[in-house]
């Protein structure tokens, strides 16, 4: 690749990082063009030369979001790291290369654009699915689930989980590790007690 091109690909990235902030901060229908053009240190044109609209950058910004959080999931699972460990980052989002979305913005990108929702809708059943899938295939033949417990069942209750976690800044989940381990211990092993934490029995 040339550095014509290298320039080309990094002002692209530049404009949808600067994107992705505002977008996060404000809301996309506060955020401007100009607004972008600024935060990137670009021209509005250069904007408008890769990208046709702003609901095309809008596209591309949590396009390019999903891809990077799934890369760093797959990756993670690659590692043979435990369950409990996969579930923690995915939950709560702790590996440093994930970026914190936050959900009123999601919900507000999905709820203008039925194209980008049909893209996340079938993004999460060809490419999430069978990777969560993959993970708790390989936890049931670890013995780390209940082998009897439904995929439905505990999608559902992941998903019921992250719901609740997105509610709360990400800052309160640093500054509560106890709190954060409560979480954790609740999801593996419910209200009747079951194994202490082993990452509490490492540090003792």
């Amino acid at each position: 690749m040339n550095g014509f091109e290298l320039r080309k690909q990094q002002k692209r990235k530049n404009i949808m990082d600067a994107a992705f902030a505002l977008f996060n901060k404000e809301g996309i229908k506060k955020v401007k063009i100009s607004d972008i053009a600024k935060h990137a240190d670009v021209s509005q044109v250069t904007i408008y030369n890769h990208f046709t609209s702003k609901e095309e950058l809008v596209r591309a910004v949590l396009k390019d979001y999903m891809h990077q959080q799934f890369g760093v999931f797959k990756e993670l699972m690659q590692q043979e790291r435990s369950f409990a460990e996969l579930i923690e980052f995915i939950v709560f989002e702790k590996h440093k290369a994930v970026k914190s979305l936050d959900p009123s913005l999601l919900q507000e990108m999905l709820t203008a654009d039925e194209e980008l929702k049909e893209y996340v809708d079938h993004f999460y059943r060809t490419q999430t699915l069978p990777l969560f899938v993959q993970i708790l295939e390989k936890a049931r033949e670890r013995g780390e689930i209940n082998a009897s417990l439904s995929m439905e069942a505990i999608m559902f209750y992941l998903n019921a989980l992250k719901t609740e976690v997105q509610r709360v800044p990400a800052k309160t989940w640093s500054e509560r590790r106890g709190f954060l381990d409560d979480v954790l211990q609740l999801f593996f092993y419910g209200l009747s007690g079951g194994p202490v934490s082993s990452r509490n029995e490492s540090e003792s």
